[in-house]
């Protein structure tokens, strides 16, 4: 709790805001690993990927990089991702 107030005081918020800031990265972050895992696990396509996120293509493929994902496109991910364009 000590560390709530530390960081709400530095920001000038009350606790009750730190902890939802908190909450929101949280799941946002959970909401990115599971997405990954999905692809990864070839359950969803480039294109459900990116949707479920909220992201554009790059970005999708930029964050896949960065959790060490290659990229597993086969035709129905490229006519999606045309689609999308």
């Amino acid at each position: 709790m000590e560390q709530l107030d530390q960081r709400a005081r530095r920001r000038g918020e009350d606790r009750a805001s730190v902890i939802r800031e908190l909450l929101r990265a949280g799941l946002a972050r959970e909401l990115e690993e599971e997405t990954v895992a999905a692809y990864r696990e070839r359950r969803i396509s480039l294109s459900e990927g990116a949707t479920l996120l909220g992201l554009d293509l790059w970005s999708w493929f930029d964050l896949l990089r960065r959790h060490g994902e290659s990229i597993n496109v086969e035709l129905e991910d490229w006519m999606d991702s045309r689609a999308a364009l």
